[in-house]
C-alpha cells in the first residue's frame, strides 16, 4: 500500500467533519416532529405509564386515609443494532477526494444512514422485493414496554381507521384528528399533530384541495399553487416514498403528536476513518449511527389505511 494512504490523525478528523457537515445538510423527515432525547446505557425509561383513575369524595369528619393505588408501567428506548454504512478505499484517487465532503464516499454512505434513522424513527425495514414492512420499534412498530424493559406491545387495531375501498379522505381524516384530540393529543400549541404519506395521498390531497371549486379556501390555494400539501385540520404532512403497506397492499400513513414519539439517540450520524491491518491495511471509511424510537403511549398514533 503507498504511504500516501495511510490514515492519519488530520484526514479522520476532516472524514468525521465532512460527514457532520453532509448530515446537517441532508433532510432528515422527522426531525423537529419527534422529541429527540440524549440516551444512555443498554435501556432508558422515556416514560411511566399510568393508568386513568380519578378522585374521590371524602366522607365528614371521616378519619379512614384513601386507599386508591396506582397502577402502570414503563416505556423504553433500548440501545438498538448500529445502523451503518462503508467501504474500504483502494486508489489514490479516492483517497484523496474521501475527506471532501462533496465526494460520493462522503454523500453516499451518510444518506445511507440518515436513511436508516429514518426508517428507525418510522419502525420499519426494506426487504428484499423493495417494499417496506412493519418491524423494530418506532411510530409503527412494536413499544418495548415493562418495568425492566421485558415486553413488547404492538400497536392496537383500535387505532387504524379501516382502508374501505379508498384511499386518503377527508371523512378518515377528520376521524382520524377527532380521535386523537378526545385522546387529549395534538390540543396543545406546542404537541403539533403530523402524518407521513407517499406522492400517492399527496395527490388524494390535491383531489380534495381541487374538489372545492369555487370555495377555494387558503388550503385549497396553496395546494394547488404549489402541488405540495400544506396544513389541513392541524396535521403537517411529511412526504415520502417509504411508508409500509399492510398484507392487504394497503398503506400504512400514521399520524402522531410529537410529544408522544421520544427517539433515543446514543450516537447520531458519525463517520470515522482508519487503516485496516487485516485487509492490507487499506483506508477504510465508516459512517454510523445507534437510535431507537418508541410510542409514549400507543393512543397517540392513528393508523390512517389507505387503498392505492
Amino acid at each position: 500500500m503507498p504511504q500516501s494512504m495511510l490514515v492519519e490523525a488530520h484526514h479522520r478528523l476532516m472524514y468525521a467533519n465532512s460527514v457532520t457537515m453532509v448530515a446537517q445538510q441532508t433532510r432528515d423527515p422527522f426531525a423537529g416532529a419527534v422529541t429527540d432525547a440524549s440516551a444512555t446505557g443498554e435501556a432508558q425509561s422515556v416514560t411511566d405509564l399510568v393508568d386513568a383513575g380519578e378522585y374521590a369524595y371524602g366522607e365528614e369528619r371521616s378519619r379512614r386515609n384513601p386507599e386508591m393505588p396506582i397502577s402502570g408501567g414503563r416505556r423504553w428506548v433500548v440501545m438498538p443494532p448500529v445502523i451503518e454504512s462503508g467501504q474500504y478505499i483502494d486508489k489514490e484517487d479516492k483517497f484523496r477526494t474521501a475527506t471532501d465532503p462533496t465526494s460520493v464516499i462522503v454523500t453516499t454512505h451518510t444518506k445511507r444512514v440518515i436513511r436508516g434513522k429514518a426508517d428507525r424513527t418510522l419502525g420499519i425495514r426494506k426487504a428484499e422485493d423493495g417494499t417496506y414492512a412493519v418491524l423494530d420499534g418506532g411510530i409503527l412498530g412494536y413499544a418495548t414496554e415493562g418495568k425492566r424493559g421485558t415486553s413488547q406491545v404492538g400497536l392496537p387495531s383500535s387505532q387504524f381507521v379501516p382502508v374501505g375501498t379508498t384511499g386518503l379522505t377527508l371523512d378518515k381524516l377528520r376521524d382520524a384528528v377527532k380521535t386523537l384530540k378526545l385522546a387529549d393529543f395534538g390540543m396543545e400549541d406546542d404537541d403539533p399533530l403530523y402524518c407521513a404519506i407517499t406522492p400517492n395521498q399527496e395527490d388524494d390531497l390535491l383531489a380534495i384541495a381541487a374538489a372545492s371549486g369555487a370555495n377555494l379556501n387558503t388550503f385549497s390555494i396553496d395546494q394547488l399553487r404549489t402541488g405540495k400539501p400544506t396544513m389541513l385540520m392541524g396535521v403537517n404532512w411529511l412526504l415520502t416514498n417509504r411508508v409500509p403497506v399492510d398484507a392487504a397492499d394497503s398503506r400504512l400513513c400514521p399520524i402522531w403528536s410529537k410529544k408522544n414519539i421520544v427517539r433515543g439517540i446514543w450516537q447520531d450520524v458519525e463517520g470515522d476513518m482508519w487503516n485496516d491491518t487485516h485487509a492490507k491495511n487499506l483506508p477504510y471509511a465508516y459512517v454510523s449511527a445507534y437510535i431507537d424510537c418508541v410510542r409514549v403511549q400507543d393512543k397517540g398514533v392513528i393508523v390512517i389505511e389507505c387503498k392505492e
